[in-house]
């Protein structure tokens, strides 16, 4: 395995007890192996402590078993086709599973959300003026 495959500075290590919890670019992070039936998902590990986990950990990957190109490709689907069922027909994948896809990146955008997205202070904000200047940027 090669690790031009996946850029590992842009990970950290996930244990909270480690010196090098959070902190990217550190040099600690190397592939381990890939796992999966499809071998697609790539494990990692820190040399600081010994922590081993998935590339896809806090993200909406994680703990899925269906590659990432085919869930994004499914998920991407979803305003065009309008409802589960004709999801499901038009790329094969059960309905349930489909469902859980869109309910784990729902959850995900709500906590990515909240991380960002807080201590505003905000007055009032008119929805309708800021869509106004989006628009006029996107022109120019």
């Amino acid at each position: 395995m090669s690790s031009k495959e996946v850029n590992v500075s842009e990970f950290w290590c996930w244990n909270k007890k480690c010196p090098d919890y959070g902190k990217k670019g550190k040099g600690n992070i190397i592939p381990k192996e890939r796992y999966g039936k499809h071998k697609h998902i790539l494990l990692l590990k820190c040399k600081t402590c010994g922590h081993c986990f998935s590339e896809n950990r806090g993200t909406v990957f994680f703990q899925l078993k269906t590659p990432k190109e085919k869930v994004l490709r499914t998920i991407a689907l979803f305003p065009e086709k309008g409802s589960i069922r004709g999801l499901s027909r038009a790329t094969g994948h059960d309905k349930n599973v489909i469902m859980n896809w869109i309910d784990v990146a729902g959850k995900h955008c709500k906590e990515v959300n909240e991380f960002f997205l807080h201590d505003l202070k905000l007055d009032r904000v008119q929805v309708d003026e800021i869509w106004s200047y989006i628009k006029k940027r996107k022109k120019t």
